[in-house]
């Protein structure tokens, strides 16, 4: 199933491989995701996996990807960035369990997740850190640290009224 991630209807795309699946899912939902969303400016994705598109025949897309390099990392690139993750977070929470879990892998050098994870309504429960020791993009031998943050929905704030 490929498509742009902040506007895919799943239920839709899983219906047209598989319409008994679809409609179990649709009752289900999903419980979580595990994903390593892309970089701010890191790697240009679409370039990166050109192999794959050519095998499987996906259609590029390459305008609407998330946080590519050649549009950098100043600030209309990182405000770009954090709206289209959110755009991402918010369509996905339509096919989730209500208590669901949403781990993702990044590199979060910028400190945007904090902030991510609030415009997606969600709150970050806890972070795992992991060094990155070895990498497949040319040109970056130098080991760093990535943080695995795990999202949940943010309690939905109460109004109390007394009846005064």
């Amino acid at each position: 199933m490929t498509g742009d991630s902040r506007t895919i209807d799943i239920y839709e795309e899983i219906k047209k491989i598989n319409p008994k699946f679809a409609e179990i899912l649709s009752k289900q939902k999903i419980k979580g995701i595990f994903s390593s969303p892309p970089y701010v400016g890191l790697i240009d994705y679409h370039e990166q996996h050109a192999y794959a598109y050519e095998i499987f025949g996906f259609q590029r897309m390459d305008d609407l990807e998330i946080g590519p390099q050649f549009k950098g990392q100043n600030e209309g690139a990182i405000v770009y960035y954090v709206q289209g993750i959110v755009e991402v977070l918010n369509n996905c929470k339509k096919y989730l369990q209500e208590d669901y879990d949403i781990f993702l892998v990044a590199n979060d050098k910028f400190e945007l997740y904090p902030r991510i994870a609030e415009l997606a309504e969600m709150k970050i429960v806890e972070i795992f850190k992991t060094p990155v020791l070895c990498r497949a993009e040319k040109n970056r031998s130098t080991p760093y640290t990535e943080a695995i943050f795990h999202l949940k929905k943010l309690a939905s704030q109460s109004l109390i009224i007394d009846g005064h």
